[in-house]
């Protein structure tokens, strides 16, 4: 598996999880005085019950809604065509600076059974 390969494996299934989320709205906000996340047409998304979740883990939550992941997703898939567009151009320093971007975005799923340590 490539560097791209696994990028694009682990962007794949981040949009699975996001869009499987997304029930009314993707944009989702904590109402930090009842530790709530709602999305951006009011449907609960996360309702506290008793101390769970604490304010800061609705912050968290809504945080990374599925809009938000959707977003970085499509970064990331920016990156990559740059990269492949500049190994198809043959230019090697460029090339070298957009493969350590994506060295990068692959360090974030170290913890992946098929994560290559020598991409490191």
């Amino acid at each position: 598996m490539t560097l791209v390969e696994f990028i694009e494996a682990r962007l794949a299934e981040d949009e699975l999880m996001a869009t499987a989320a997304i029930e009314d709205s993707p944009d989702w906000h904590a109402l930090y005085a009842y530790r709530d996340v709602k999305d951006a047409d009011g449907h609960y998304v996360v309702l506290a019950d008793g101390r769970c979740p604490t304010a800061e883990q609705a912050a968290h939550i809504a945080r990374h809604s599925p809009a938000r992941v959707l977003r970085q997703c499509e970064a990331a898939r920016v990156m990559i065509a740059e990269y492949l567009r500049l190994d198809a151009l043959g230019d090697l320093a460029g090339r070298r600076v957009a493969e350590s971007a994506l060295v990068q975005l692959a360090a974030v799923h170290c913890d992946h059974c098929d994560f290559d340590p020598t991409w490191l």
